[in-house]
C-alpha cells in the first residue's frame, strides 16, 4: 500500500509541475496576453498589423511574460521576428529563466552578419556561454529561435537548425522575454511556450506570409480589407513579374497612369514651374508588404533643356496612404542626344528586394549602385 501511495503522489507531484507552466502562442492579432505597450522619446512597445513592435531608441529594451518556469520543468520558446532599421549588426532575441525582477536571465540572440550569442546575466555581471557565427541566419529577414529543454539540457536552433547543445546550470525564474539592442527596431510575429513532447504550434502570422508558403499570385491574394476604389484603380494597372527580370522588361509594359485620380493626388502635389509635360507610368508590383504594396513607377517630365524618365518604389498602405519613395534611377535626354542611361535587374533573396543599377554617362562613365528595401514590411529605409 504504501508503495502505491508514493507512485501515485510522485503521479500527482509531476502533474503539478507540468502543469505550472502557462503554454503561450501569440500571433499578436491583438493583446490578449497584456504584452506591455507604451511608446516615448526612449523606447516603443506597441501590437500592430500582426506584430509586436519593438523600438529601442536611446537604450536596449526587452518585454516579459511570467509563465511560470521553473529550474526542473523541461519547456520549449520560440519566437520569429524580424530586424526593421537601425543598428544593422546589433543584437537581438529572447530571453529565458529570468528572475521576476527582470534584473537575471538567459539570453539567446543573433544579428544581421550572421552571428548568434548566448549568454547568462547575473544581475552585476554577464557571462559569454557561446557566440559564434551560423549560415542558416537570414540577414535581415524573418528568423526563428527555439529552445528546448529537457532533462537538464538546453538545445539552441535558428530557423530549426541547431547551433549550439549545452547542459546550463543558472536559472534565475519564470519568466521570457523579448529583446532588442539600443537604436534599433524589431517586429516581432510569433511567440510560443510549449511542451516539447508535443512541440509548437503552426502559427500564419500574414497574408504576405501565406503568400509565400502557397505560392499564391501576388495580385490575387484575398485581402481582409477592401482597397479604396481610387487605389483599386490605380493598383489594377500594374502588372507583376516573377523575379528576376530587368529594365526592358518593365519598360515594354508600362501603361500611362497620368489621368487617374490617384495619382493626380499623390504625384503631383509638389509640381515646380521648371518641370513640365510630366507623365507618370505604371510598371509593376514589387511585394505585398504586411501594411501595404510597393510598386515600380515612372516619372517622364522635362526640365530645362532635359527630358528625364525616373524610376522609383513607392510604398502605400492598405488605404493608400503614402509610406515612402525610393529613387532606382534616370534616363536624361539632352538637344536630342542620350546624357545619361539606365540598365537595371532586379531580383529577390528573401525579405530583400534588390535592384542591381547602372547608369552610363555620355562621356562612358559608369555609375554602379545597390538600391534594396524590405518587400515584406513595405520598409523603403531598411538597407
Amino acid at each position: 500500500m504504501k508503495k502505491w501511495f508514493v507512485i501515485i503522489l510522485s503521479f500527482v507531484v509531476s502533474l503539478a509541475q507540468s502543469q505550472s507552466i502557462q503554454y503561450l502562442a501569440d500571433g499578436f492579432d491583438d493583446n490578449r496576453n497584456k504584452w506591455f505597450e507604451e511608446v516615448t522619446a526612449a523606447y516603443g512597445f506597441k501590437i500592430q498589423e500582426g506584430h509586436l513592435v519593438i523600438d529601442a531608441n536611446t537604450t536596449s529594451v526587452h518585454t516579459f511574460q511570467n509563465v511560470g518556469i521553473t529550474k526542473d520543468d523541461d519547456f520549449g520558446m520560440h519566437a520569429r521576428m524580424i530586424f526593421f532599421n537601425g543598428t544593422s549588426e546589433g543584437w537581438m532575441g529572447v530571453r529565458f529563466g529570468m528572475s521576476e525582477d527582470a534584473k537575471k536571465y538567459l539570453t539567446f540572440s543573433y544579428n544581421n552578419a550572421q552571428g548568434f550569442l548566448i549568454t547568462a546575466n547575473f544581475g552585476k555581471k554577464h557571462e559569454v556561454l557561446r557566440q559564434s557565427k551560423s549560415t542558416v541566419i537570414k540577414p535581415y529577414d524573418y528568423n526563428t529561435l527555439t529552445i528546448i529543454k529537457r532533462s537538464g539540457e538546453y538545445q539552441f536552433l535558428i530557423n530549426d537548425k541547431q547551433v549550439f547543445r549545452d547542459a546550463i546550470k543558472p536559472f534565475f525564474g519564470p519568466m521570457i522575454a523579448l529583446y532588442v539592442s539600443q537604436n534599433m527596431s524589431l517586429r516581432v510575429d510569433e511567440v510560443q511556450v510549449f511542451d516539447p513532447k508535443k512541440g509548437k504550434q503552426r502559427i500564419i502570422a500574414s497574408q504576405a506570409a501565406m503568400a509565400k508558403v502557397e505560392e499564391q499570385d501576388v495580385k490575387n491574394i484575398i485581402l481582409t480589407e477592401e482597397l479604396p476604389p481610387d487605389f483599386q484603380q490605380f493598383y489594377n494597372q500594374f502588372e507583376k513579374f516573377a523575379f528576376p527580370y530587368d529594365y526592358s522588361t518593365v519598360i515594354n509594359q508600362a501603361k500611362d497612369v497620368t489621368q487617374l485620380p490617384f495619382v493626380q493626388k499623390h504625384f503631383y502635389q509638389y509640381e515646380i514651374s521648371t518641370t513640365r509635360d510630366h507623365y507618370t507610368f505604371g510598371l509593376a508590383i514589387l511585394s505585398v508588404c504586411q501594411s501595404g504594396y510597393t510598386f515600380l513607377v515612372g516619372h517622364k517630365y522635362t526640365t530645362g533643356i532635359q527630358r528625364v524618365f525616373r524610376i522609383s518604389i513607392e510604398a502605400f498602405d492598405k488605404k493608400g496612404n503614402k509610406l515612402g519613395s525610393k529613387t532606382v534611377g534616370s534616363t536624361v535626354e539632352e538637344n536630342d542626344k542620350y546624357y545619361q542611361t539606365l540598365h537595371f535587374r532586379v531580383s529577390q533573396k528573401s525579405a530583400s528586394v534588390n535592384f542591381d543599377v547602372e547608369e552610363t554617362y555620355f562621356n562612358g562613365n559608369v555609375r554602379k549602385s545597390l538600391v534594396s528595401f524590405n518587400g515584406d514590411l513595405c520598409n523603403l529605409n531598411s538597407y
